[in-house]
């Protein structure tokens, strides 16, 4: 079976730019793009639907060990279903309509935060992963701490 993965049409810019190597790209494939984006809008909690789309990603250069996980992850997390990661069809499309949204409501952020000032694309990238990983941190031990006063 020969699966696409979509991605909306009103963004192409922002996949051919965050993957121009004889620019600013800071990515090297639409693929690395989508897979960010995916989780950045996530965890942003940014879901956009879309109806048109371009050319697809072929689901054939998705590493099935990590990508597939992340898919796996975000998709259950969001639907609260375990049956996502089965592989059947029905099971595949949903789950990747889920990623395929989030991929959709993060990509804009992901330009635009990378894009500020394309010189320093790179370095405000890893920025802005270390600053969501040191949140993400911090809300563990807020977590940690209410737990520990929560038990006797």
């Amino acid at each position: 079976m020969y699966r696409r993965i979509r991605r909306p049409k009103d963004q192409e810019e922002y996949y051919t730019k965050l993957t121009d190597q004889s620019e600013f790209g800071i990515f090297s494939t639409y693929k690395d793009v989508f897979m960010a984006a995916g989780v950045l809008g996530f965890m942003e909690k940014k879901r956009r639907e879309f109806t048109t789309s371009l050319e697809g990603i072929s689901w054939n250069i998705f590493n099935l060990d990590t990508d597939e996980t992340v898919i796996n992850a975000v998709a259950i997390s969001e639907s609260t279903d375990p049956k996502l990661v089965n592989t059947d069809e029905d099971t595949f499309e949903t789950k990747i309509q889920i990623f395929e949204e989030y991929a959709a409501g993060g990509v804009e952020m992901l330009y635009k935060k990378a894009m500020e000032d394309p010189k320093k694309a790179l370095n405000v990238y890893i920025e802005f992963i270390m600053s969501m990983e040191a949140e993400t941190s911090a809300k563990e031990r807020n977590l940690r701490e209410i737990a520990d006063l929560l038990t006797f």
